[in-house]
């Protein structure tokens, strides 16, 4: 869903027209707003997609999510450099 939504010349759609992008929280499954999330890369463990961005709704569980799973860091939705 990030490759799509960010790298935007490759799939070619408007941006626009999107209203709402939604992750799902990687411990408690809820569905949470993407551009409000934590995001932890570089971690041991894969997403459903394998290597993956794994969103939190929280900033103290993915504080611990890091620590416990070599995570390189904790990015934000408006971190991306293709906004």
């Amino acid at each position: 869903m990030m490759k799509f939504y960010l790298f935007i010349g490759i799939y070619g759609f408007d941006r626009d027209k999107i209203s709402k992008i939604l992750v799902q929280d990687f411990l408690t499954l809820k569905a949470i707003d993407a551009k409000s999330a934590f995001y932890v890369i570089g971690s041991n463990i894969k997403g459903p997609m394998g290597w993956d961005l794994i969103p939190f709704e929280k900033i103290d569980t993915t504080r611990q999510f890091l620590k416990k799973h070599e995570g390189k860091k904790i990015v934000r939705f408006q971190d991306s450099p293709h906004k």
